[in-house]
């Protein structure tokens, strides 16, 4: 479930980002359509890194069925997935963070 549920997630946190920074940021922009054109931009690229190094854990696994070492580390696995989409969601929101005071100090605030 996660599996699937992890790529769209962080797309949607890593968008939000520059939404809540344009609104909530103290001072505002001097350029709001140019800041959220750039910044919206550039999450859709964070955002793929992000669920791409996430998807890496699956390369390789298939789906036709599970052996039965498989089924010995379905835990394991899981919990590996868990770790994998908390370390991709925190480090693409960061990353966008920062992608938003970058291009708000570029654009002359």
């Amino acid at each position: 479930m996660l599996t699937l549920v992890a790529p769209p997630a962080i797309l949607v946190s890593t968008l939000l980002v520059p939404l809540a920074f344009r609104r909530l940021w103290p001072g505002g922009d001097a350029r709001p359509r140019l800041f959220l054109i750039v910044t919206l931009t550039l999450a859709l690229a964070v955002a793929a890194v992000a669920a791409v190094w996430f998807a890496q854990v699956l390369v390789g696994i298939g789906i036709a069925g599970g052996s039965g070492r498989t089924a010995d580390s379905s835990p394991l696995f899981a919990a590996e997935l868990r770790t994998r989409f908390l370390t991709a969601a925190v480090c693409a929101v960061l990353a966008q963070y920062w992608v938003c005071r970058g291009t708000q100090y570029f654009l002359g605030r």
